[in-house]
């Protein structure tokens, strides 16, 4: 019996936390023990969704507030439980912290995944590099340019951030049913999702919204996600604008995948990313995309997905989404599955993939 502790930095309603949660539902877990530990805030909703997979949870000190309580915390419970193996989710070399615990702890695979192209805290990235790399022993990534990013020119192993395809897949039922149920039948609707934080760069995106709608009354804007502490500057912005009456925040929703029916395109002028779970998910239900170029070409599955620069003018956004055709999307599903499982991003493969390395690695470290 391998056993495993897999540690986020908080549990919430961004992508890595449904990315884990959804890894660790759908993987089988006949010969291995599964732990979870949270290292930071736990939303009810997540920790609810946590509890329902039926593994122990471990509520620890944050990584980011409180290293030193962490680690000593970590430490102790690695030891205590004699995990094989920890797999820590996060973007930095912070996780240094986390890979010397379990080091310090007896565990012998400790395994990084790098789950972003950049990070918030870049002094202390640099700090730590060495502590991180002498200390884990295993590196993951979301995808190739976020595992250069923490691995440079070491070793790592891609584990793509699986969807259930089928669930994500456009259905005309939804789509009429949403638009019906916000009475917008008639209008070209821009989505968005993702935490309302800085990286996601919802600012110009409202510039580039408001070009639209001083050539144009067809178009609302959708946004998907929670407040990430922008979302008081972005609603100030939207009343200056006079944009009220034509953008609308959802929040979270559990049944994204009928939102995105209703939606004709999505723009995504993030600062930078890993590889985004949200494109995924858009470029399943047949949606077009434009996308900053700041986001790594590996996201790019199928052929409707547009780069643009940062640097270009928000009339330039505004221009290129005002000459995007609304797709007729009830068609090609078969082939959008196919190109899906092709590229690596089918959830029910990906688990089987997971646990043949957590069982190789516990084996050939001597576990």
């Amino acid at each position: 019996m391998v056993r495993i502790l897999v540690i986020l930095g908080g549990l919430g309603k961004e992508g890595i936390t449904n990315s884990v949660l959804t890894y660790l539902e759908k993987i089988d877990k006949e010969g291995i023990t599964l732990h979870l530990g949270i290292a930071g805030n736990a939303e009810p909703d997540g920790l609810k969704r946590a509890n329902a997979i039926g593994i122990p949870i471990h509520m620890l000190p944050g990584r980011n507030t409180d290293p030193v309580k962490y680690y000593l915390a970590l430490k102790k419970l690695v030891k205590r439980e004699h995990f094989d193996i920890v797999h820590v989710h996060g973007n930095s070399a912070t996780l240094g912290i986390d890979m010397a615990a379990a080091r310090a702890g007896g565990c012998p695979v400790r395994i990084a995944h790098s789950r972003n192209t950049s990070c918030t805290h870049p002094v202390m990235d640099k700090l730590m590099r060495p502590v991180f790399y002498a200390n884990y022993t295993d590196g993951f990534a979301c995808g190739e340019e976020a595992g250069r990013w923490l691995f440079r020119q070491r070793p790592f192993t891609v584990i793509p951030n699986g969807k259930d395809i089928n669930r994500f897949l456009f259905r005309e039922k939804d789509r009429v049913a949403i638009r019906r149920q916000y009475g917008i039948e008639d209008k070209i609707i821009i989505g968005h999702a993702g935490v309302m934080n800085a990286q996601k760069n919802h600012t110009f995106l409202l510039d580039i919204f408001n070009e639209i709608c001083t050539g144009s009354d067809r178009y609302v804007l959708w946004l998907l996600g929670e407040d990430g502490g922008t979302k008081a500057l972005l609603e100030e912005k939207i009343r200056r604008c006079n944009l009220q009456e034509k953008i609308m925040f959802l929040g979270f929703r559990p049944d994204v995948e009928r939102y995105l029916c209703a939606m004709d395109i999505m723009v995504f002028p993030s600062l930078y990313e890993g590889l985004p779970n949200a494109v995924i998910e858009w470029q399943i239900s047949g949606l077009p995309c434009i996308l900053s170029d700041t986001i790594t070409r590996e996201c790019k599955i199928m052929d409707n997905i547009t780069f643009l620069p940062l640097g270009a003018e928000a009339k330039a956004w505004a221009d290129k989404i005002t000459s995007t055709a609304i797709a007729e999307r009830s068609e090609g599903q078969d082939m959008i599955r196919s190109k899906m499982m092709e590229a690596g991003f089918d959830i029910a493969q990906n688990v089987v993939r997971l646990k043949s390395l957590y069982q190789h690695l516990a084996l050939a470290k001597g576990s």
